[in-house]
């Protein structure tokens, strides 16, 4: 009897524990989720001169939310696009304190929308090249029911370029493949490292060649953004699955506005040995039962041509 008490206050506590977690759950709000676009703008302005447009925030969330924005600066972090916002950055680089918005707070409804405006106002002595800012919006905690919120940030980048006296200078760090494969699909990783003063985009192709030297693929390199003093790794996918032999891939590509020339080569092998192993394991048993019962074969085909058996 006194187990079974015990197991019944074991069971009761257990039920307990559950409800309150359900509660728990129940009560807990999902965390705000705002949506801003377009995600990237791309800005050509002259020293002096001032360029207005608009970002849309979108509010995604079953409820109200109120929503602050701003403008800070953002750098290069990784080799795959990632950025970091950063309230300083170098001068030469800067945007941010060029930025104003409008509005800098506002609420927003549940699955409703709000257009803020962006002025960029660059100074008449403005460096010239490249400055990158972000137009931040956040949600501010506190304004869920019955619950805290979980801050959410999303930003649009803003990548602009000044005229003057800029330096392009973009390099192929590295153009690489794996080489051996047993099947495709096959990646291609090129890096490029921007030693100039202002973001650049390589345009091109990866030309693949077989070991008879006929071209058997062309390949588009995404159009991807290096920003200054950093290195983006662009990747390229030759989606074929079954491929035999060596082969070779050549990138050309260019950048700038005077469409300066890149260019990078690389061998590699593919070769499915698995499958190439058991036809050669079938052929070598095939051989040898054919070596071994050669006198059979011979007689029969003796029989076969003159029609008598061999005494």
């Amino acid at each position: 009897m006194k187990g079974k008490k015990i197991l019944r206050l074991i069971i009761g506590v257990g039920l307990v524990s559950f409800g309150l977690i359900l509660i728990n759950q129940t009560n807990a709000q999902a965390p705000a989720i705002l949506a801003i676009s377009p995600l990237t703008f791309e800005i050509t302005v002259n020293p002096g001169e001032s360029i207005s447009n608009v970002v849309r925030v979108s509010n995604l969330s079953d409820y109200p939310i109120t929503t602050k924005i701003e403008a800070q600066d953002f750098t290069a972090a990784g080799e795959t696009g990632e950025v970091v916002v950063q309230e300083e950055i170098a001068e030469i680089y800067s945007l941010a304190k060029w930025i104003k918005v409008e509005p800098e707070t506002f609420d927003l409804e549940s699955h409703s929308q709000k257009l803020i405006n962006f002025t960029i106002s660059v100074p008449s002595n403005a460096e010239p090249g490249g400055h990158y800012g972000t137009i931040l919006a956040s949600t501010m905690a506190g304004g869920a029911p019955g619950g805290a919120m979980v801050v959410q940030k999303v930003g649009a980048l803003l990548l602009v370029s000044v005229t003057g006296a800029v330096k392009e200078s973009l390099w192929l760090k590295s153009f690489e493949v794996p080489y051996f494969s047993e099947y495709g699909p096959i990646q291609f990783v090129s890096r490029f490292e921007n030693k100039g003063t202002v973001h650049l985009k390589p345009r091109g192709f990866i030309s693949i060649t077989n070991w008879l030297g006929k071209e058997v693929a062309s390949l588009p390199l995404e159009q991807n953004n290096v920003l200054p003093n950093s290195i983006r790794a662009i990747s390229t996918t030759w989606e074929k699955h079954w491929l035999f032999g060596q082969y070779t891939a050549t990138l050309g590509a260019i950048y700038g506005f005077q469409n300066e020339p890149l260019s990078g080569v690389a061998t590699f092998w593919v070769i499915p040995w698995r499958i190439s192993l058991g036809v050669f394991l079938v052929f070598v048993a095939l051989l040898i039962f054919f070596y071994k019962s050669r006198k059979r074969w011979i007689a029969a085909l003796r029989v076969l041509l003159k029609g008598e058996p061999k005494t």
